[in-house]
C-alpha cells in the first residue's frame, strides 16, 4: 500500500467516478484503474462497486476511507510543518470548538502581532474531532470542552462560561426579564446541545417526553432566529457577550434553578509543553488571565 494508490482510492471515493479521478490528479484513467486493482489486491476486499457511469464505495472502502484521509492530511500537514519552516524560525498549530476561538481570538490577534517569526496554523471542529487532530500530531494544542483521559497528555483547566437563557430586545419574555423554571419545557426554545453538563440539566428539568421544536447544530442559526423574536435560546455568554453589551440580546434570568457553566480545557502532549511556541501561547494565556501554568 503506497501513498499514490491511497491517494487515487480517496480521489475515486469522493468523485464516484474513475474518470473525474483521472482528471483530477491529471492522470490517465488506466493509471487510476491499476493503483485501484493494486489496492484492493493488498487488502484482499473490493473497494468499489463499479457499474456503467458511477462506482459506489463497498464496507470495506467505506472502513478505509477514513484512514486514507488522515494519512493524505498527515503528509500534507508534514509538508506544511516543513516548507513554513523556511521563512519562520517556529510554528504553532492550535485547534478548538468554534466558540471557544471567541473567547480565545484576542489572544491569538496578541500572539499573531507579538511573534511575527512565528507561523500560526488554526483547526476548527467539535471536541472529539479536534482530540483526533492532536492525536494525529496534526495540531499542538487542543482548547475543548471534553477532557479525554489520554496517557502522555496533559489536560489543564482554563476556563468556565456561564450558559444563559437569552431573547431578543423585543421579545415579551425579555422584557420580564425572567422564567420560573417550571416554564421551560413551554418556552419558544431554538436548543443547541451544548454537551455535558448542560444537556443532564435539560433533562432534569423537562418531562421524558420533551423534543425541542427545532433543534440546531450552530449556534449562529439559534442567535439569529433569538434576535428576530422568534424564539429563545440557551447560550454560553462567551459567544453573545458583544449582544449582550449592545443590547441586541438580553438575559432572561431562571428561578429556582441554577444553569450549569461549561469548562473548557488546555490539552497538550507532554513533549510539547516545553517547545518555544507552545510555552509562548501559554504565557500569553496567563497574561489574558489564564491559569494555564
Amino acid at each position: 500500500m503506497d501513498f499514490e494508490q491511497l491517494k487515487a482510492f480517496y480521489i475515486v471515493a469522493q468523485t464516484k467516478n474513475f474518470t473525474k479521478a483521472a482528471e483530477t490528479l491529471h492522470l490517465v484513467q488506466s493509471t487510476i484503474t491499476r493503483r485501484i486493482q493494486l489496492l484492493e489486491e493488498e487488502i484482499g476486499k473490493p473497494l468499489f462497486i463499479r457499474n456503467k457511469r458511477n462506482v459506489e464505495i463497498t464496507q470495506a472502502g467505506q472502513s478505509l476511507l477514513s484512514y486514507a484521509e488522515r494519512i493524505l492530511m498527515l503528509v500534507q500537514e508534514g509538508k506544511a510543518e516543513i516548507s513554513t519552516l523556511q521563512p519562520y524560525e517556529d510554528r504553532l498549530s492550535i485547534g478548538s470548538t468554534s466558540s471557544v476561538w471567541t473567547v480565545m481570538e484576542p489572544i491569538l490577534k496578541e500572539y499573531h502581532k507579538r511573534y511575527p517569526s512565528i507561523a500560526v496554523m488554526t483547526k476548527t471542529g467539535h471536541s472529539p474531532d479536534v482530540i483526533q487532530l492532536l492525536l494525529d500530531n496534526i495540531i499542538q494544542i487542543a482548547i475543548v470542552y471534553i477532557p479525554p483521559s489520554l496517557p502522555n497528555f496533559e489536560v489543564i483547566p482554563c476556563y468556565e462560561d456561564d450558559i444563559v437563557l437569552i431573547g431578543g430586545a423585543d421579545h415579551p419574555l425579555s422584557i420580564s426579564g425572567s422564567i420560573d423554571i417550571d416554564e421551560l419545557p413551554a418556552l419558544p426554545l431554538v436548543y443547541v446541545n451544548w454537551g455535558s453538563p448542560f444537556h443532564d440539566w435539560v433533562i432534569e428539568n423537562v418531562p421524558r417526553s420533551y423534543v425541542p421544536k427545532l433543534q440546531v447544530d450552530k449556534a449562529e442559526i439559534a442567535i439569529d432566529f433569538v434576535k428576530a423574536g422568534i424564539a429563545v435560546s440557551l447560550m454560553p455568554r462567551s459567544i453573545i457577550k458583544n449582544e449582550l453589551s449592545d443590547g441586541t440580546l438580553v438575559e432572561i434570568s431562571v428561578k429556582r434553578s441554577v444553569l450549569p457553566k461549561r469548562s473548557a480545557y488546555v490539552i497538550l502532549h507532554h513533549d510539547k509543553k516545553n517547545r518555544p511556541c507552545v510555552e509562548k501561547w501559554l504565557e500569553l494565556m496567563t497574561e489574558f488571565g489564564y491559569e494555564v501554568l
